[in-house]
C-alpha cells in the first residue's frame, strides 16, 4: 500500500465518548505507515489518586462501524495477568462491543489500513471476513512472546514500541509483493468517495470484473462493490461530522445516492441507526489519530 492513501481515507469510529472508559490512538513508525493505520487502546478509566487506583466501573456499550480495516486485538487483564490474542477480519455490518462491569480488561490493538494486513499474514483476507480468530492459528510468526511483553508493559507508549518493533521485523521477512494495481484501485475509490462503479474500475485498470473481485478478496476481504459502499458510508459520516445545517436531500446528491430514502436506507445498514442519531453521536466522536485529553492520565497500569 501507499502511506499517501491515508490522507484520502480516514474512517471514523465512535470511540472515547464514554467517560467511564478511555480510548487512545498513536501513529505507527514511518516504515509501517503504508500498512498500519494506527495503534489503539481502550479500557476502564482507572485514575491514580494519591497513589491508589480509583476506578469507574459501569457496563458500557460502544458501536463499532464498518471501516474496511482489520485488527490484531490483544485483550488483557493487567490485574489477573490474563490475555487473549485474536485477529478481527473485515466486517460489513455494525456491531456493539460490551465491556462488563467491574472488569479490568483492556484492549490493545493494531488497526491495519485496508489491504495492509495481507503483507503480514500472506493469506487471502476473505478467509477472515466477518469473524474473529485466534491469532496463534493464523499468524506466520509466533506472537505469544510479544503478547506476554505487552502484558508486562507499563504504559501505552511502551506497548506501541513493542508491537511496532515486532511488525517491522516481520515486514523484513515477508515475501508478499507490493501491488500497484491495488494502490490504483483504492486511490480511485477513495477519490470518488466510494461512488465509482465496479465496471468503471475494471475498465480504467483494463482488467476483468472477475479479476477485480479476486484481487479484493485477496487483499481487502470483501468485494469492490461492498468496499466502495463502506467508503461511501464513511464519506457520509465525515459530511455529517462537519456540522452545519444538514440537508438530507443535498447530502444524498453529494454522495451519489438516488434520493434521501436511498441514503437513509443504506446508512442504516452500516450504522445500525438513522443519520440523525449519528449526528448526535458524532459530536463526541474520536477519529483516527485523535486522542481525548482526559486519556493522558490513565495510560499507566
Amino acid at each position: 500500500m501507499d502511506p499517501l492513501l491515508h490522507s484520502l481515507f480516514r474512517p471514523l469510529q465512535v470511540n472515547g465518548s464514554d467517560l467511564s472508559t478511555y480510548y487512545i490512538e498513536q501513529n505507527p513508525s514511518a516504515a509501517l505507515k503504508a500498512y498500519v493505520a494506527c495503534y489503539w487502546e481502550s479500557g476502564p478509566a482507572n485514575r491514580v489518586v494519591e497513589g491508589n487506583l480509583a476506578a469507574s466501573y459501569e457496563e458500557t456499550m460502544e458501536r463499532v462501524l464498518p471501516d474496511g480495516c482489520t485488527d490484531i486485538l490483544l485483550e488483557y487483564d493487567p490485574v489477573n495477568k490474563r490475555q487473549e490474542l485474536s485477529y478481527c477480519g473485515t466486517f460489513t455490518q455494525p456491531f456493539v462491543s460490551t465491556r462488563q462491569a467491574e472488569s479490568d480488561t483492556r484492549i490493545f490493538a493494531v488497526r491495519f489500513f485496508p489491504g495492509g494486513a495481507h503483507y503480514f499474514h500472506g493469506m487471502p483476507t476473505h478467509l477472515f471476513t466477518g469473524g474473529n480468530y485466534r491469532l496463534d492459528d493464523i499468524w506466520p510468526k509466533s506472537i505469544a512472546v510479544i503478547g506476554e511483553r505487552i502484558l508486562e508493559a507499563q504504559d501505552f507508549n511502551e506497548r506501541v514500541r513493542i508491537m511496532d518493533e515486532y511488525l517491522n521485523q516481520l515486514l523484513l521477512h515477508q515475501r508478499t509483493n507490493d501491488c500497484d494495481l491495488m494502490k490504483n484501485l483504492l486511490h480511485r475509490i477513495f477519490v470518488s468517495g466510494g461512488s465509482v462503479g465496479v465496471k468503471e474500475l475494471a475498465e480504467r485498470e483494463t482488467i476483468s470484473e472477475r479479476q477485480l473481485n479476486r484481487k479484493f478478496g485477496q487483499w481487502i476481504g470483501i468485494s469492490p462493490k461492498k468496499f466502495s459502499e463502506v467508503v461511501r458510508f464513511q464519506s457520509v459520516l465525515h459530511s455529517i461530522q462537519s456540522g452545519g445545517g444538514l440537508d438530507w436531500t443535498e447530502l444524498a446528491l453529494k454522495h451519489s445516492f438516488f434520493d434521501q430514502a436511498h441514503l437513509i436506507r443504506d446508512f442504516r445498514r452500516f450504522y445500525g441507526d438513522s443519520p440523525l442519531t449519528a449526528a448526535k453521536d458524532l459530536r463526541k466522536l474520536s477519529d483516527f489519530y485523535n486522542t481525548r485529553p482526559e486519556a493522558l492520565a490513565i495510560l499507566k497500569i
